[in-house]
């Protein structure tokens, strides 16, 4: 027997071969409708009879004929070659429209216009990311920021906030609260320092841990708290990118700890990771429960112009502060400027003595920090919200204080300071005013809002403790951490010069009382 005749390809069909009304043309019908057309009940056809037929028009130059068209529904939800035509499907005569129908545009459904090869041609879309979780995740995530920024905040920049790389120096109640809060604000990337565990009374209010975090049953041990925060993140947001690092902050006055048995590599080891740290981070949070442990993070980043911001908690009480950006000159801040002008203070530039070791006299219950519950999720709020605001400045962390007379009822959605362009140093961001500190308070229900400017022989940003430090960063750390007092700092800023100019001027300022007493015989 011969083999069975391959019919030609219709594009190399020779119709005038063939009577056109022994010649059907079949499309794939997409229409769910199912019943057959007629004049009492017409029905509707997919849209890829559209394109046969400009293709029957164009191409096979049928127009102004009446041809035969199959309109081919299969069977199920997934056609196959060898699907069987449903009670559906159906044949049709149909008129071709003449070629001059379509004129210059082709009048086809799922064709554009190529921007490069300049012709009409099929677009790929990609659905996959649809139906993928975590894409879907990323999506639902930001949601809120897109909601805010097209309907509220104009000016908001997501993107902005989004490449943001945030280090979080502290994982107790203060870093776990500001880590979610920074989520809702888009911030994905993450490196979190504690030297920490977490213990079993921790998880109530550090918001990262759960009980499996300090259960040794379960073959966890008390796992890091550094560790365990990041890895929490990377279960709340897809696409969050967190980092732990167990470390140790060295500190003034704590020589023991510092140098781990007088491990001089130990230390050198820290204090340039910690460095590393700080120098590729875009923001830094200083979480820490110690005022000394704040040192060495405080000189880092005024040396690498780092914007930081600082959260304290006391027992009904805190403090959010925005440390000034760079060093503080040596030359006295000019008075004929405001303070509006001048650089702002650090966390130690309203102290005249360095830190110390303020843990050696303490019992081992005075060690622990004692707050309210409700004070570090406020004083987290407050710190990621100063934070968003100063990154929408031109200026960004060396943008000056809010004045006194800052506007209360500030609206984002209406701009401030129409007549002053970016380059201002106008005291309000498009999200708001940007005090310098924010000092709160639970027990009177009250907020402050003070302005400090830089301390000329500040021990934290001084220019003087900061070329030491460019100059050897571990010398400086361990010459600090042997120190028995805080002597050292002070002669190394000229804090303990500036004290006896003071203490000198004062008893020149009382003798000159005692003697108008004695003139006018008092």
């Amino acid at each position: 027997p011969q083999p069975p005749r391959t019919p030609p390809r219709y594009e190399s069909l020779q119709l005038e071969q063939y009577p056109l009304q022994d010649i059907a043309f079949a499309f794939l019908d997409t229409s769910a409708a199912e019943t057959t057309p007629n004049l009492q009940n017409p029905t509707m056809m997919g849209w890829p009879l559209r394109n046969l037929l400009a293709h029957l028009s164009l191409r096979l130059h049928l127009g102004g004929k009446t041809v035969s068209i199959l309109s081919f529904r299969p069977r199920g939800k997934h056609p196959t070659t060898t699907a069987t035509p449903s009670a559906s499907s159906f044949t049709l005569l149909v008129l071709i429209p003449p070629s001059q129908h379509y004129g210059d545009a082709t009048r086809v459904v799922g064709w554009e216009n190529h921007p490069k090869r300049l012709k009409p041609m099929p677009r790929w879309v990609n659905l996959q990311p649809l139906l993928d979780e975590t894409h879907l995740a990323i999506q639902a995530a930001d949601l809120n920021l897109k909601l805010m920024k097209w309907r509220m905040i104009p000016s908001l920049n997501v993107e902005l906030l989004q490449s943001q790389r945030v280090l979080l120096l502290g994982a107790g109640t203060l870093g776990c609260n500001i880590a979610r809060v920074l989520l809702g604000w888009g911030i994905r990337k993450f490196k979190i320092v504690d030297y920490g565990t977490v213990s079993y009374s921790n998880p109530v209010r550090q918001s990262l841990f759960t009980l499996d975090d300090c259960n040794a049953s379960k073959g966890n041990g008390n796992r890091s708290k550094a560790i365990a925060a990041a890895e929490a993140l990377t279960q709340i947001a897809a696409n969050v990118e967190a980092e732990g690092f167990v470390l140790s902050i060295p500190m003034p006055g704590h020589a023991s700890e510092n140098s781990s048995n007088n491990n001089k590599d130990s230390l050198k080891h820290t204090v340039e990771t910690l460095d590393r740290l700080v120098q590729e981070a875009d923001v830094v949070f200083l979480l820490t429960d110690t005022r000394e442990s704040r040192w060495l993070p405080t000189v880092m980043c005024a040396a690498h112009d780092k914007l930081m911001i600082n959260a304290a908690l006391g027992l009904d009480s805190w403090l959010v502060m925005r440390h000034g950006g760079g060093v503080c000159n040596d030359a006295a801040a000019d008075t004929s400027n405001t303070v509006k002008k001048q650089r702002l203070g650090c966390y130690f530039c309203n102290d005249v003595v360095a830190p110390e070791n303020s843990m050696k006299n303490r019992t081992l219950d005075q060690q622990c920090t004692v707050t309210r519950p409700g004070l570090a999720p406020i004083a987290s709020s407050m710190a990621v919200e100063l934070m968003v605001s100063l990154l929408h400045h031109p200026r960004r962390h060396h943008a000056p204080a809010s004045s006194a007379g800052s506007n209360a009822n500030y609206s984002p959605d209406i701009k401030q300071n129409s007549n002053q362009d970016d380059t201002t140093d106008t005291d309000d961001s498009p999200l708001g005013v940007m005090p310098h500190q924010i000092r709160g308070s639970l027990v009177s229900y009250q907020m402050m809002t003070p302005t400090v400017p830089a301390f000329e022989f500040c021990t934290g940003c001084s220019s003087r403790v900061v070329n030491a430090f460019h100059e050897d960063k571990v010398a400086l750390m361990r010459r600090v951490s042997q120190a028995t007092d805080s002597q050292f700092l002070e002669e190394l800023t000229g804090l303990t010069e500036f004290r006896e100019q003071a203490e000198s001027k004062l008893e020149l300022r009382t003798h000159d009382l005692d003697d108008d007493e004695e003139e006018w015989g008092m």
